[in-house]
């Protein structure tokens, strides 16, 4: 059932409606109306509710297929009369000149739409200045298709529809011919496919509060066969002729944590590459199998969209895609990233700041921008690829709008983001022009691609790079090599603790913990005191539990390295913390025996060149994280003699004897402090006054 929240936004919808409706039918009078004095009465609200159904209905009965034959405004009649008295002294149906207000009042309505959506249903739409963006990079050309396969609201049709019109408006002459013919092409070219019947409703009102341009709009399941498309589909927008759609522009929906989500249905997976196993042949290449009993289980829908989207697009095309962050350096999506390479020309990717999408998700997300080859054309060998890591989005973890701010700290009421600055860069990369190549806007070319084909901007980043330069530079200094973490010495350890489940024998809010052991997360044991712990009753645990238990131990001296979440954080294990505590997995560990290294290791794990070693090879659509063969392949430069490095390993230890001596003030603190002296006071017999 659909709460009422979101029964509301499709009234609001069925009202609009009824208003266009009646501004763009014959008559000389307005139907969409009420007066002063029929407000005031009740007779009065239920004639004018009357009217405005009746309208619905009229607009209704010329979308069968997307209006139920008797669907209607729900709300009362009054509720509708007080609509009526705020909308009737509006003109919702303008002229195409009037693109300004076109855009204003389209954008206002979709504000209005997803937020009760969101609210109702956690319906997640795509940031409207990630969609200028896209639209801006792909640039769709008038008189040409665009398509939208994951439509949602219709958040990328109407930009697009306000692109083209804006392009057409700068481009012909005021009530010219051009400009009417024009106009009313691009109409007829912007199409959307969404499954939810009432989105698609959403979507038909925000393409006519844009300019019209709805027809395009149809109910359907984009992952079906091509021929059980909508008829309009089929006729307008067809992969196999002149049709096809030359920019898509699309958000499939992502499967994230939900396994509900994932793609089971055999007869969809089977029309799919990306629905077969795969496996390397002789030559190291993946092929995907075209056999029955190879097909997957499930598979997420936004690979499934990929290649959908990339099989509809028009021979020379161009698409931008939303997609995990996951998708770009994940080992095991390597396949995948094969057959796009040889499938279109990779024309850019970039990484979207991690609270694009909040307060709804925390997925970390990219968008790749791709362009399928021409018939008869080859994929380069070679080629550039635009990187870009977005750095600002204009708004907060909560969702809050975050502004520009002037000399004096006010706001200028601009949104703080980058992505203006990004689609400009991509635009003079595509014209050919220096991009001027700055830490998070900058190109590399497909040879360089390694690493499993990893396509992470981050993973080129000249700013990450530049540090591995520097490190590797010690090769060729009198004194100095180079090598991974892992081979510094003979039984280094380098690893992270197992993954385990302690609800069960974990104890909240204990009046005692005798008995009890306390358990620190990543964050916990990276601070210098202890304020919080969770605490675990061993006496409750399992075979396995106490299994983990132990391997969750630190040894004093270990280096703690946070892997996940904000990565690269280091700390040391004190005697306080090896003895009494259960450390969390989100934590490498690094064990040395030899002290001098153990003291360099620190200063130079600490440093910033080192944390920006650790970045190059961070990944997670959610979260960021480091595994510990990343730490292992940490390049170090080791001195033939400590006596060249005396300075850093003098400031390790200081470092660790630092760590120390806080631990113990620290425990002091906690078990001979201002608390307990409270105890034993409040235990004192009173004295005689």
């Amino acid at each position: 059932m659909e709460n009422e929240d979101f029964d509301l936004a499709m009234d609001m919808v069925r009202i609009l409606l009824a208003k266009i409706q009646d501004e763009t039918s014959a008559g000389e009078y307005a139907k969409f109306w009420i007066t002063n004095a029929e407000y005031r009465t009740k007779e009065g609200r239920k004639a004018a509710a009357e009217t405005v159904q009746g309208l619905f209905r009229e607009y209704a009965n010329q979308y069968p297929d997307v209006f139920d034959k008797h669907e209607k405004i729900q709300v009362g009649d009054d509720c509708i009369a007080e609509a009526v008295g705020v909308l009737k002294d509006w003109s919702l149906a303008a002229r195409d000149e009037d693109a300004d207000e076109w855009d204003l009042m389209g954008e206002t309505y979709e504000q209005f739409t997803h937020i009760n959506l969101k609210r109702a249903q956690g319906q997640f739409f795509t940031n409207r200045l990630v969609i200028d963006m896209m639209v801006k990079v792909l640039d769709p050309e008038i008189g040409k298709t665009a398509l939208d396969p994951a439509g949602g609201s219709g958040g990328f049709c109407t930009a697009i529809f306000r692109y083209l019109r804006r392009k057409i408006i700068n481009s012909t002459a005021p009530n010219s011919a051009a400009r009417d013919r024009q106009i009313a092409s691009i109409k007829q070219n912007v199409f959307l496919v969404e499954k939810a019947k009432r989105l698609v409703k959403i979507a038909k009102c925000a393409m006519l509060m844009t300019g019209d341009g709805q027809s395009g709009m149809t109910r359907g399941n984009s992952l079906g066969a091509y021929d059980e498309f909508d008829p309009w589909i089929q006729s307008r927008c067809n992969k196999y002729d002149t049709t096809a759609p030359s920019v898509i522009a699309t958000n499939p929906p992502f499967s994230g944590q939900k396994t509900e989500s994932m793609i089971t249905d055999i007869s969809l997976l089977q029309n799919f590459d990306f629905g077969h196993s795969c496996k390397l042949d002789d030559n190291g290449v993946f092929v995907f199998s075209k056999e029955d009993e190879d097909i997957l289980q499930q598979q997420a829908p936004e690979f499934l969209f990929l290649e959908r989207c990339l099989d509809w697009l028009a021979p020379g095309g161009r698409m931008g895609i939303i997609m995990p962050k996951g998708f770009l350096d994940n080992i095991s999506y390597e396949q995948y990233r094969q057959w796009l390479l040889n499938k279109c020309i990779l024309n850019g990717v970039v990484t979207l700041h991690k609270d694009t999408f909040q307060p709804d998700t925390g997925v970390r997300t990219c968008i790749l921008f791709l362009t399928k080859p021409k018939e008869n054309e080859s994929i380069p060998d070679d080629y550039p690829i635009f990187f870009a890591i977005s750095q600002r989005i204009g708004r907060d973890s909560k969702g809050n709008n975050v502004y520009i701010l002037d000399g004096n700290g006010k706001s200028t009421g601009e949104l703080n983001h980058d992505l203006n600055e990004i689609a400009d860069a991509y635009i003079k990369f595509r014209n050919g022009e220096d991009t001027k190549a700055s830490e998070y806007i900058f190109t590399c070319t497909k040879s360089k691609l390694k690493d499993h084909l990893n396509i992470n901007p981050q993973h080129y980043s000249p700013r990450l790079n530049a540090a591995l330069e520097r490190v590797l530079a010690f090769d060729n200094k009198d004194g100095w090599a180079t090598t991974t973490l892992g081979q510094l010495e003979s039984g280094i350890e380098i690893y992270m603790g197992p993954r385990w489940n302690s609800s069960d024998i974990k104890i909240d809010s204990p009046t005692s913990t005798e008995g009890l052991v306390p358990y620190l997360t990543a964050n916990n044991v990276l601070e210098l005191r202890r304020f919080k712990m969770k605490w675990i009753d061993p006496s409750l645990a399992n075979s396995e539990q106490t299994v983990c238990m132990k391997k969750l131990k630190v040894k004093q001296g270990d280096i703690l390295i946070s892997r996940s979440g904000t990565v690269g954080r280091v700390t040391y294990a004190t005697r306080d913390l090896a003895d009494n505590y259960l450390v969390s997995d989100d934590l490498v560990r690094v064990r040395v025996k030899n002290r001098d290294l153990r003291a360099y290791l620190v200063g130079y794990l600490c440093s910033d060149t080192a944390l920006k070693l650790m970045l190059l090879d961070e990944y997670g659509s959610v979260q960021q994280h480091l595994q510990p063969r990343h730490i292992q392949q940490l390049i170090v430069p080791i001195p033939d003699k400590w006596e060249l490095a005396s300075d850093i390993v003098a400031a390790g230890r200081k470092f660790i004897a630092a760590m120390e001596t806080m631990s113990k003030a620290d425990k002091t603190i906690r078990e001979n402090g201002f608390d307990q002296l409270c105890g034993r006071l409040n235990d004192e017999e009173p004295s005689d006054l």
